[in-house]
């Protein structure tokens, strides 16, 4: 019924003669012209608002930047902190030794690996108190010695470097002899006596040496040892570093053998 109601009023206006129509819609104009004026004002507010509201996004812009700033900062802090607390952990383990306290300890960072396993080179030079002939640390074991340095680098030459002639003694007795390095991530300690005690896993000490190492500490462990074939009164003794030379991030340098 409404609908046809509806219908019906729709054709009334649509066929009514225009003066009618023309009155009908001047009587809405007036009836209505409160709620009209109302919306109009409500559509010139919101054109005003629009270039405020563009300034307010303009301003949300800078702070979402500062924000992302301030994040990336405390990011960066972050990182620090982490290094900061590697470098403790790794000086505070060689603390923990009392027979090193007399030494001086500079942590580095490995820059470049070694390809050969032969030589690194580290992140510590000159301006850092590196030096030539300095002993190298890596996992509480020796690995090698600074063999040249520039004021912010340090190469470090290996204990299985061809070139590397480093002074030890084997096991738990004071027998001394000079550690070779050879190809294969190897070394080899020659001249010893069959008659010496040696066998696999047996340590081999990096010879405390005055003003660069205060006491002896591991260097390698046997890795084999037989009779020399081609001299049956001398050992044939292969060793190994005592730690993963290339899985290290990071050494300790003994800058001094001693504390001012």
């Amino acid at each position: 019924m409404l609908f046809t109601w509806c219908l019906l009023g729709g054709l009334i206006c649509l066929f009514a003669p225009p003066s009618l129509t023309s009155k009908l819609q001047l009587a809405y104009t007036y009836v209505f012209s409160w709620p009209l004026q109302v919306g109009h004002s409500l559509s010139v507010a919101s054109a005003t608002l629009s270039p405020l509201r563009g300034s307010n996004d303009t301003g949300g812009d800078a702070a979402t930047k500062e924000h992302q700033r301030l994040k990336n900062h405390i990011a960066n802090l972050e990182a620090q902190l982490k290094e900061a607390r590697q470098e403790i952990d790794q000086l505070g383990r060689i603390r923990a030794v009392p027979q090193w306290d007399r030494m001086t300890f500079l942590r580095a960072d490995i820059t470049l690996p070694s390809q050969t396993r032969d030589v690194l080179f580290i992140n510590r030079g000159q301006k850092d108190g590196v030096a030539v002939g300095q002993y190298v640390m890596g996992d509480l074991s020796i690995i090698g010695v600074v063999s040249s340095v520039s004021p912010q680098q340090a190469k470090v030459k290996l204990i299985t470097d061809l070139n590397s002639k480093m002074p030890v003694t084997i096991g738990e007795s004071d027998l001394a002899r000079v550690m070779e390095g050879r190809p294969g991530n190897i070394a080899k300690v020659p001249l010893v006596p069959a008659s010496h005690a040696v066998s696999k896993g047996t340590k081999v000490y990096a010879k405390k040496m005055p003003g660069l190492l205060d006491v002896p500490i591991i260097a390698a462990r046997v890795s084999q040892c037989r009779t020399d074939p081609e001299n049956p009164s001398l050992l044939d003794i292969t060793v190994e570093p005592a730690c993963d030379i290339a899985g290290l991030t990071s050494v300790a340098v003994i800058v001094s053998a001693s504390k001012p």
